[in-house]
């Protein structure tokens, strides 16, 4: 019976000293994260660049507590390092800032041209494989320097990774522009076909100075534009859509809630409607036929007049019919700008393997979308 009971006791002592343990090591874990967080700079928005054999980084870093700025006492300074691969250059940024960096605040990386077409792959393998950069990472690609888009010096403020999250956040579902992420991009580069996008930002300057803090006596400001798109696929860079064939991809790709789309009116003068919803269904008809059907809901951008008694501004059937039109030519425009360079940007070969089956898969022709005929159809309804 004794036996028993100090078996019973020494199983208990044995329990008690593991919780203790288990407590010690959560307890001193999460101390030292918070005893860390002031020795981290927080990278708001990530440039990667290729140069030669070496990966360059641009980061916009948070500096915490530093007391540079007038709102919350934070400074924003780009620190830079290059290395042979993204780990090595990475690593090599904690050096350069002095701090850890800390990666878990970047929502925003951007990819230079010519990293694009040399080392897209392995870069990019990178984001997914690593434990700091979330799936929601929005991607966009720069026309040119990665870095000279980070450093651009925007109307609001000079802190551009920050301007690019408000401006992506704020137009994902506008006409015109193709959001990204790193979810995205790998979901349809696996895709039959590989074919992905991102927007291509281009900096301009503009009359504008900056405003806020640390833009006292600086040069004139420079604006960022998003209303392009770059495709690109298993290879890396593959081709830069113009404003209309990146119109006519939103059209397709997504859900819309905003936007314009300019006609001509029956009085030969310039016209717009806003749109209030946009929704496409893409399907495959028999061998090689594909259709995207865009069902579209706007209203006037303008406000109505009226003589008589009846509204002079209306949007008449013939105004109706020229809208259809224009958003058909951009939709037709990206397809046929995308044939051209054997780009399947619609998806259509995932829609061929569905309603084929694995043997068309496994014969497949890897050219097969030169062979697809392709149209869009248009439905507009005007509020």
């Amino acid at each position: 019976m004794q036996r028993r009971k100090g078996m019973r006791l020494r199983g208990g002592f044995k329990w008690a000293a593991v919780l203790i343990i288990a407590v010690v090591l959560v307890g001193f874990d999460l101390l030292s994260d918070n005893a860390s967080i002031v020795n981290r700079g927080m990278v708001a928005g990530l440039a990667v660049d290729g140069s030669g054999e070496l990966i360059e980084l641009a980061a916009q870093v948070i500096l915490p507590g530093s007391g540079g700025s007038s709102a919350g006492g934070n400074d924003f300074m780009i620190f830079t390092s290059s290395g042979k691969t993204m780990q090595d250059a990475i690593e090599k940024l904690s050096v350069a800032m002095g701090v850890k960096a800390s990666l878990a605040h970047c929502t925003l990386v951007i990819l230079g041209e010519d990293l694009l077409r040399t080392r897209s792959e392995a870069v990019m393998k990178h984001f997914i494989r690593s434990p700091y950069f979330a799936d929601n990472t929005l991607l966009v690609a720069a026309s040119g320097r990665a870095s000279d888009v980070l450093a651009a010096k925007v109307p609001i403020n000079e802190v551009a990774s920050y301007h690019l999250q408000r401006m992506m956040q704020g137009v994902q579902r506008e006409a015109g522009v193709n959001a990204s992420t790193v979810k995205d991009y790998f979901a349809e580069y696996y895709y039959i076909g590989g074919a992905s996008c991102m927007p291509l930002a281009v900096v301009s300057d503009c009359e504008y100075s900056p405003v806020g803090p640390g833009s006292e006596g600086g040069e004139g400001a420079q604006l960022l534009d998003l209303s392009r798109t770059l495709v690109t696929t298993r290879e890396g860079y593959a081709l830069a859509l113009d404003r209309d064939a990146s119109r006519g991809l939103s059209f397709v790709r997504g859900r819309l809630n905003d936007g314009t789309i300019v006609f001509t009116g029956d009085n030969a003068r310039e016209r717009d409607v806003v749109i209030l919803e946009s929704k496409c269904k893409l399907s495959v008809e028999g061998d090689n036929k594909a259709v995207a059907r865009v069902k579209l809901k706007v209203k006037r951008n303008e406000l109505p007049t009226a003589r008589d008694g009846e509204i002079e501004n209306t949007i008449s059937l013939r105004e109706l019919k020229r809208i259809e039109e224009s958003v058909r030519g951009q939709i037709i425009a990206c397809f046929e700008q995308c044939q051209k360079a054997d780009i399947d940007i619609f998806h259509i070969g995932e829609r061929l393997y569905r309603k084929k089956g694995e043997d068309w898969r496994k014969n497949q022709n890897k050219l097969y979308i030169r062979d697809i005929e392709f149209d869009a159809e248009i439905q507009v309804k005007v509020k």
